[in-house]
């Protein structure tokens, strides 16, 4: 079987993977459809991203948004569409209609099945409404035959402690941006939460509300708390911009301690051509990150750390 590409080597021997956020490798096909997905597999590389929604009557549709209005030609909340509903469906992407439809999460697990490949697939759970447990269970059947080529992603932790629950040999990775998180000023997340506390992250915890200890120790008692959000979890999802900012409030080993807890560490997300992305990719390297989310894989394959 073919190596990986999509890697990066730290100067310490240690293997960084690319995540190639919504499988877009080439560029040629739209981002979640089966076509770039296929891809990423026959490429190979070391390890991509796709987005998913529970639909109403069975099954899961994998698109960004969990609304369908701006990345499919259909319009509601994916979660009110049925299977059939989506069958009719053709992906927007780039500002136009594609030929492409947004594939359903069982036709990727077929996929998976079919073609051979050491690719890492993330399943990033989009939904916030409680899944019920029958569809968590549907969720975890469907998976079980690639169960050890795919790890879950998402920041609801509700629903990743479901799955957690129904079985817990499935690999999860926990976004805490609900929790914590920090973005420029000028910049309004979608995500909670939705106040700034004494620290300047975004955070409502009462440990947010005045500065009584050292911004590292408020950072990694936070953290600590996160970890155990979802019991189980063996990655940790971190804003970028949140990372580099604990970075310069004295959080400098957030990797390591992390690594310590049991979690590998991936960062999102670091294009090729934004500010600095070349220094800051290189300090993520050297902080112990284990994986960068990117839509630049191929560009950022290229740099060579030192």
């Amino acid at each position: 079987m073919a190596q990986p590409v999509s890697v990066l080597r730290a100067p310490d021997g240690r293997q960084i993977d690319l995540k190639v956020h919504g499988c877009v490798w080439s560029g040629e096909f739209p981002e979640n459809s089966l076509a770039a997905i296929r891809e990423c597999l026959t490429v190979p590389v070391a390890r991509a991203e796709i987005d998913f929604n529970v639909l109403r009557d069975r099954d899961f549709l994998v698109t960004h948004d969990t609304q369908l209005d701006s990345g499919t030609t259909g319009s509601g909340p994916v979660r009110l569409a049925t299977r059939q509903d989506a069958a009719q469906l053709h992906c927007r992407w780039r500002g136009q209609v594609w030929d492409h439809r947004p594939p359903l999460l069982s036709e990727v697990v077929d996929l998976l099945r079919e073609q051979a490949s050491p690719t890492v697939l993330e399943l990033d759970a989009k939904d916030v409404e409680p899944w019920p447990y029958s569809r968590v269970e549907e969720l975890a059947r469907l998976v079980e035959p690639v169960r050890d080529q795919v790890i879950f992603g998402g920041c609801a932790d509700w629903n990743l402690r479901r799955l957690a629950q129904v079985d817990s040999r499935i690999r999860v990775g926990f976004t805490p941006t609900f929790y914590l998180d920090w973005v420029p000023p000028n910049v309004v997340p979608d995500e909670l939460p939705g106040e700034v506390g004494a620290y300047g992250y975004r955070d409502r915890h009462p440990l947010a509300r005045s500065r009584n200890q050292p911004p590292s120790d408020y950072l990694w008692e936070r953290l600590n708390a996160l970890i155990r959000l979802v019991p189980g979890a063996c990655e940790m999802h971190i804003r970028l911009s949140l990372f580099e900012h604990m970075q310069s409030d004295g959080l400098g080993d957030t990797a390591h301690r992390l690594h310590r807890a049991g979690l590998r560490v991936d960062l999102w997300t670091l294009d090729a051509g934004t500010a600095d992305w070349r220094a800051r990719l290189t300090n993520a390297v050297w902080a112990g990150v284990d994986v960068v989310t990117t839509n630049t894989a191929q560009q950022l394959a290229g740099v060579s750390i030192r």
